[in-house]
């Protein structure tokens, strides 16, 4: 080979790499895998406080104390969650996602308008943070045994909504009263006007109330009652269930509000009045 030649060579050679160089297309580096698991951050906006409200006090209500000065308006402002009584004891209070449901002392089921008045009421804005299942519960007494050993400490409060297949559920309602009020819950409850039903789909809701509550509020569990058709509903006092979902929401704030009325103004509070059941 000459010096021509093999210079021509050189030449080629540096044009064909440089070509190639040119035209070759950059790495694409991909990104990492995404996590299959999402975590979602609520926002203070968008959480529900842990406050466990509550009108007018047990006391009071156990000592004739049945007209309050709220409406059915103000209270789904306080909570989606609810228990408690209308003014002249004119149904038991029921709210269940929002929706108010009054089951008066003949065994019907309404939805009252938001001007129906309200002498007592427990409500909250349910934010389950634990669930379970129970296949079959034979009384209030297993159940409350069973819900005892998820609760993180008895020292809170607790809210509940309790959903499955009853069959049997024996719920309890109040006389309608009219003023002057004579007798007490302690005379009423023993009295109450108390309704069966058998083989049907429903949901319990109330609440828990450590035993350092004493007379502000019921000590222990009280769970009130609405059926999927909302044909049944009331006080619960005894059941056989099975497919039950426990959703559980734990409540470490707690709120009062006293009725302004002059029924509390003047009101004693000689007689003391709790549930047997804790």
């Amino acid at each position: 080979m000459n010096k021509l030649t093999f210079f021509y060579s050189i030449v080629l050679i540096l044009i064909l790499f440089s070509c190639n160089t040119a035209t070759k297309q950059p790495e694409i580096i991909a990104p990492p895998e995404q996590n299959t698991t999402t975590t979602i951050s609520k926002n203070n906006s968008e959480e529900k406080p842990d406050l466990f409200y509550h009108y007018s006090i047990w006391w009071a209500f156990v000592n004739k104390i049945f007209e309050g000065d709220i409406d059915a308006k103000e209270l789904k402002s306080k909570g989606d969650l609810a228990l408690g009584s209308y003014n002249f004891l004119d149904g038991e209070l029921i709210m269940l996602d929002g929706v108010l449901y009054q089951a008066t002392e003949d065994g019907k089921v309404h939805k009252p308008d938001n001007a129906a008045k309200i002498a007592y009421a427990n409500a909250t804005f349910f934010d389950a943070e634990q669930s379970f299942k129970i296949d079959k519960v034979n009384g209030y007494d297993s159940l409350r045994s069973i819900i005892n050993e998820h609760l993180t400490s008895k020292n809170y409060f607790y809210a509940f909504k309790i959903h499955g297949d009853f069959k049997k559920m024996k719920c309890g309602g109040l006389h309608k009263q009219d003023k002057p009020f004579v007798k007490g819950l302690d005379v009423l409850i023993p009295n109450r006007p108390v309704f069966e039903r058998e083989n049907f789909s429903g949901t319990m809701i109330g609440f828990f109330c450590p035993e350092f509550i004493g007379n502000i509020n019921v000590a222990g569990y009280h769970l009130h009652f609405v059926s999927d058709d909302e044909q049944f509903a009331g006080h619960v006092m005894e059941f056989e269930a099975e497919n039950l979902t426990v959703e559980i929401d734990m409540m470490n704030e707690y709120q009062f509000v006293l009725p302004k009325t002059d029924d509390y103004k003047n009101a004693g509070f000689e007689k003391e009045f709790q549930y047997k059941k804790k």
